[in-house]
C-alpha cells in the first residue's frame, strides 16, 4: 500500500514526466547530431547545398516538437482495443392491449491506457425514444464505480464516467462497460442501433441486436454512418443486407456487424424494419430512418461525440 502511494505521489508523477521529456531530448539531440554529420559529409562532397545544414535539422526539430506535444505532453487517455455492443429487444404486453419493447443495452470495451494515472473512462450514449427507466445504468464490473449524472445535455446526450478505483499505468489493458435497461412505453424508438469509438482508435468492433424469434423484424441491414466534416451530423454512406443467425438455445435471432479497425468518426450498426401494419411500425411512422437524419435525435442508442 505504501509503495502504491509513493508511486502515485506528486514527485513521482513529475519524475515520470521528466523522464519522458529527457528521453525525447536525448533522442532529438542524437538525431540532430547524426543528420548534421551526414549533411556535412554530403556538403564536402558537393552533393547538397549549404542550406541543407540548416534545413534538415530544423525539419527534424519541428517533427520532434509535434511528436512531443501529441504523444507525451497531451496524449489521449486510452485507445479501445475491442468494443462489443449488444441490444436485446423483448416485446412486452402492455395495458389496453398495446405492446411495447424492453431494451437491454450493454457496451463492453477493452481499453489500453496510453498515459499514466488513468482513473476515469468516459462513455457517452443517447437514445431518443420516450420511455421509462426499468433499471438504472450500472457498471458491468462491480469493482468499477459508475458516475451517472442522469441528465442529458443540450444535444440530448448523457455523459457518464467509470471510476477504476485507482490509477492504471500506460500500456495496461482493462475491460470496462455499462448496462442499461429501459422501455419505450410512451413512444417507440426508431429501428436502428449503432456504435463507434468516436475519434478514438478501435481495434475490433462488434454490434449485435437480438430479437425474440416470434418478434423478429421483416428485414435488416448493416449500415455505416459518417460525418462529412467535424461537428456535422452523420450521414448514411453504406448499407448491406444483414442475414439473421438463429440462436436455438435462447429462442432468438441475432443480427450482427463485425468490423476490424473501423474508421474513426464513423458509426456502424444495424437497421431493421418491423412487419408492416404492426403497432411498432405504425407508431414509429417510418420503417427506416432516412439517411438525412444522420445522428439526429431520431435514433436508438448510440455513442455521443462532439458536435
Amino acid at each position: 500500500m505504501w509503495l502504491r502511494r509513493l508511486l502515485d505521489s506528486a514527485p513521482a508523477r513529475l519524475a515520470g514526466r521528466s523522464s519522458d521529456l529527457l528521453q525525447l531530448a536525448v533522442l532529438s539531440v542524437t538525431a540532430l547530431v547524426a543528420l548534421h554529420g551526414v549533411a556535412a559529409t554530403w556538403l564536402i562532397s558537393d552533393h547538397v547545398a549549404t542550406t541543407a545544414i540548416v534545413a534538415v535539422p530544423a525539419a527534424v526539430a519541428s517533427v520532434t516538437v509535434v511528436i512531443y506535444v501529441r504523444y507525451v505532453h497531451t496524449p489521449t487517455d486510452f485507445v479501445i482495443e475491442e468494443l462489443n455492443g449488444l441490444l436485446i429487444v423483448n416485446r412486452v404486453k402492455g395495458e389496453c392491449g398495446r405492446d411495447y419493447h424492453r431494451y437491454t443495452y450493454s457496451r463492453r470495451q477493452r481499453i489500453r491506457a496510453v498515459r499514466h494515472n488513468l482513473r476515469l473512462v468516459g462513455i457517452r450514449s443517447h437514445w431518443s425514444g420516450q420511455s421509462r427507466t426499468v433499471k438504472q445504468v450500472t457498471s458491468l464490473f462491480p469493482e468499477h464505480r459508475l458516475f451517472d449524472p442522469a441528465l442529458a445535455e443540450e444535444d440530448g446526450r448523457v455523459h457518464r464516467w467509470l471510476y477504476l478505483h485507482g490509477p492504471i499505468g500506460r500500456g495496461r489493458q482493462l475491460d470496462v462497460g455499462i448496462m442499461h435497461v429501459f422501455e419505450d412505453v410512451y413512444a417507440p424508438m426508431k429501428p436502428y442501433y449503432r456504435e463507434s469509438g468516436e475519434d478514438r482508435p478501435v481495434g475490433r468492433l462488434s454490434v449485435r441486436v437480438r430479437f425474440d424469434l416470434d418478434d423478429a423484424p421483416v428485414e435488416a441491414w448493416q449500415v455505416v454512418w459518417k460525418r462529412s466534416k467535424a461537428g456535422a451530423a452523420r450521414q448514411e454512406v453504406a448499407r448491406v443486407e444483414c442475414r439473421p443467425v438463429d440462436d436455438l438455445h435462447t429462442g432468438s435471432v441475432i443480427y450482427e456487424l463485425l468490423e476490424n479497425r473501423p474508421e474513426p468518426g464513423c458509426a456502424y450498426g444495424i437497421c431493421w424494419r418491423w412487419q408492416a401494419g404492426s403497432s411498432r411500425d405504425l407508431a414509429a411512422g417510418l420503417a427506416m430512418p432516412p439517411a438525412s437524419l444522420g445522428a439526429a435525435r431520431s435514433g436508438v442508442i448510440y455513442p455521443a461525440g462532439p458536435r
